[in-house]
């Protein structure tokens, strides 16, 4: 089976302070994706100043010594663009959809934050004050909240179990120096990519770009962190709300590993939809449960594989028993025939009907860049998925769904809560 690609593969420009440009022209779009992403996130930070990249993420927009926040949002709007922002373990991605005409003036003000930033002492106790609100926001949020405690639990010690958003402590205690610093590190044109999709001049892009940051020079002081260690443990907390948030995690694999699209497609027919093991299992044979999915994390240094329930807390053991007993079937049989192919099916779906959007187009080249150095061609991407054998399948199962990885969160009121070792009982079975 071959799928045509109808455009051409981006082109990839390197300036000579080693800022990256990526540029894939669709001639038939009218509009244009910019986004510029620094290879900064919250793995590269240490439990003093955990959530710095995101705070970051927040300050730029207050101003810069030429534009206050007010000059940003009205000359953004003017030409209809809305300039948005997120931080996530690994990078930081500012980024605006615009019609084609008014690139240059998006591309202005992104490089005017990211370069030149005011860091009003103000505005810097202002944003403060809005991210402490975030964090209480996400206290309040428990389907989050309950993932924020398992990927501290399953990498204790590491950057990747920090929050984003970082902690009340650290957020408190953040010192302006410290983000300073932090820019001057790692807001580089080394350490930056600028991904663009769909109409746009390429040259005036380059110029623009380079007239921006040509005195700035290559630093190359990016120091990569340790590899985490994979903790099997429970953590139970409390909390008065009207249902439990269960979420259980395993090992993962990389970005770098071909075995990537194998466990894609284990999280489909395990719970990706309404046709999944789970969400048939536990939610309509049993009715334990409205809201039951897996998920799977890849990045450079490996990732994870887990599945959120929300449940009644009698029901904890039982849905932690049926989840792992979904996984040990995996193990020991696979996945039949007919759900294999539905799964590669949907896999293959996903990816491709996303590639009409030029944002996915500008964010998936930008981290096939940052990753690989490379590109992927639709074609590459669908002879891998249709390369999965249930043999593969069975082979990364056992490698991954193994009690000395297992990690399990639990979050709900005290009454009818399990013990920890009850818990501890079920993940031993398995």
């Amino acid at each position: 089976m071959s799928i045509s690609q109808n455009n051409k593969q981006p082109e990839k420009i390197l300036l000579d302070n080693g800022l990256t440009i990526i540029a894939e022209e669709i001639p038939t779009a009218l509009s244009c994706t910019l986004s510029i992403w620094v290879n900064a996130g919250s793995i590269d930070e240490i439990t003093s100043n955990n959530g710095i990249s995101h705070f970051i993420e927040h300050l730029v927009f207050k101003g810069t010594h030429t534009r206050t926040a007010l000059n940003i949002a009205e000359q953004s709007e003017n030409v209809g663009a809305n300039l948005n922002a997120f931080t996530d373990r690994e990078h930081t991605c500012y980024h605006t959809r615009v019609l084609s005409e008014h690139v240059s003036v998006a591309l202005e003000l992104f490089l005017d934050m990211l370069f030149n930033p005011k860091l009003d002492d103000n505005d810097f106790e202002l944003e403060r004050q809005v991210i402490l609100e975030e964090i209480k926001m996400y206290e309040d949020t428990p389907e989050d909240l309950v993932q924020d405690f398992l990927y501290e639990t399953i990498w204790k010690e590491h950057s990747l179990g920090r929050p984003i958003t970082g902690t009340m402590k650290s957020i408190s205690s953040l010192k302006k120096e410290s983000v300073i610093k932090y820019l001057n590190n790692l807001y580089t044109p080394d350490n930056i990519v600028i991904s663009v999709a769909g109409k746009f001049n390429l040259l005036e892009i380059v110029k623009q770009v380079e007239q921006f940051t040509s005195h700035i020079k290559i630093q190359k002081k990016k120091i990569d962190p340790p590899y985490p260690i994979i903790t099997p443990d429970l953590f139970i907390k409390v909390k008065e709300l009207e249902q439990s948030h269960l979420c259980f995690a395993t090992k993962g694999v990389s970005v770098y590993e071909e075995d990537r699209y194998v466990l894609a497609v284990i999280d489909i027919a395990v719970g990706g939809g309404m046709s999944s093991r789970l969400f048939q299992e536990i939610r309509e044979k049993r009715g334990l449960a409205y809201s039951i999915s897996s998920f799977y994390h890849t990045n450079k240094l490996g990732g994870l594989f887990g599945v959120y329930a929300a449940i009644a807390s009698k029901d904890s053991t039982l849905v932690a028993s049926l989840i792992l007993k979904e996984l040990d079937a995996i193990k020991k049989k696979g996945l039949k025939n007919d759900e294999l192919e539905r799964s590669k099916m949907q896999l293959k779906t996903s990816l491709f009907l996303e590639l009409e959007s030029t944002q996915v187009r500008a964010f998936r080249n930008a981290l096939y860049s940052l990753y690989y150095n490379r590109f992927f061609t639709i074609d590459e991407i669908n002879e891998s998925i249709q390369s999965i054998t249930n043999e593969r399948v069975i082979k990364l199962a056992n490698d991954l769904f193994d009690s000395k990885y297992y990690a399990l969160t639990l979050l709900g009121p005290k009454n009818g809560l399990p013990t920890k070792q009850q818990l501890e009982d079920i993940t031993k079975k398995y």
